[in-house]
């Protein structure tokens, strides 16, 4: 009997890959997950992709559809991702690359119109108008941007730490000492300093380290502390920010509440302070996100190997997606 046809979806962010292979009954028949291939930040953001490519069953291969952070056409960099994508799949899948917020987008609106904040190691947000206009906002990378994101709240909180050990007597004493103690650093005597900088010199990759710290802001947010409460609330006013920047470019109408449907995405935005945060400030309730991000590549995927992708199917697809365990 023939092998059935198959198609691939990859989510690529900062920090994290996830690639699947789906069949034409939407069932998850492969997955797999490796560190970040954005090519900003990760000098080995090709050996990243080809890795967790080379994972993945590819006989049956119709088309494939990578969503990537870092990516867009007019890019070097993105000429780049495609060679290494092809390569790695081969000459015969019908292949498509796009910015991983447009894969998010997709998943959360199935191609209505909408705004998406995309907040995981990064931020970035995106909006789709009633008339098909696309704006964007954010997505800057560490150097020159990422307000919000994971990175952005791990510097924020760090910072306090470097100024606590420059002086004890700081008022935030508590919060940085609990933030150092998390990190198994010294949070008194004259070694402390060069352990926060020698953790810092250490890490495999420092940017994803750093976003981690975010982690750990979110543990004492829940515990009530004032400075980790006050951080992740800066964080959603620049989320907040993103969308109210992408939404004006795409529609005329005041711009409180958002006069557009809007979704988030990403592990900072799950955090009840900051999702709390973004909502007061856009004035309107999120919309539910139809698919995990991920599924806004298995959409364009199927479209493009010409699958009929109805409401079922989708359905079947969240379940599969989100709950589901791969089968091969």
């Amino acid at each position: 009997m023939a092998a059935h046809p198959t198609i691939l979806a990859l989510d690529g962010g900062g920090t994290h890959t996830r690639a699947v292979v789906i069949a034409p009954d939407a069932t998850v028949l492969a997955q797999a997950t490796g560190p970040g291939c954005n090519p900003f930040d990760r000098p080995e953001w090709a050996e990243n992709l080809r890795h967790l490519l080379a994972q993945m069953p590819r006989t049956t291969l119709q088309s494939a559809v990578l969503g990537m952070a870092g990516y867009d056409t007019a890019r070097p960099s993105s000429a780049q991702q495609e060679q290494v994508a092809r390569a790695a799949l081969g000459p015969n899948v019908r292949l498509w690359l796009e910015n991983d917020v447009e894969t998010a987008h997709r998943a959360a609106f199935a191609g209505q119109a909408g705004v998406f904040v995309l907040a995981g190691t990064g931020s970035v947000a995106m909006a789709v108008g009633a008339n098909g206009q696309t704006a964007r906002a954010g997505g800057w990378g560490w150097l020159l941007g990422d307000e919000g994101g994971g990175y952005w709240i791990g510097r924020k909180a760090l910072g306090y730490a470097t100024r606590y050990l420059d002086d004890p007597s700081v008022p935030f004493a508590a919060f940085a000492q609990a933030l150092l103690l998390s990190l198994n650093l010294p949070t008194t005597g004259p070694t402390a300093p060069d352990a926060l900088r020698e953790w810092l010199r250490t890490r495999t990759h420092p940017r994803s380290a750093v976003g981690d710290v975010a982690a750990t802001v979110h543990t004492l947010a829940q515990n009530k502390e004032t400075y980790a409460i006050a951080l992740l609330r800066a964080a959603g006013g620049h989320l907040a920010e993103l969308a109210h920047a992408t939404a004006k470019q795409v529609s005329n109408l005041p711009p409180s509440p958002l006069p557009l449907a809007w979704s988030y995405g990403g592990s900072v935005m799950h955090n009840p302070v900051v999702l709390q945060t973004v909502t007061s400030l856009l004035g309107t309730k999120p919309h539910p996100a139809t698919l995990p991000p991920i599924g806004g590549a298995v959409l364009k995927a199927a479209e493009l190997a010409g699958w009929h992708s109805d409401a079922t199917w989708i359905c079947q697809l969240a379940r599969n997606l989100t709950h589901g365990k791969a089968i091969a």
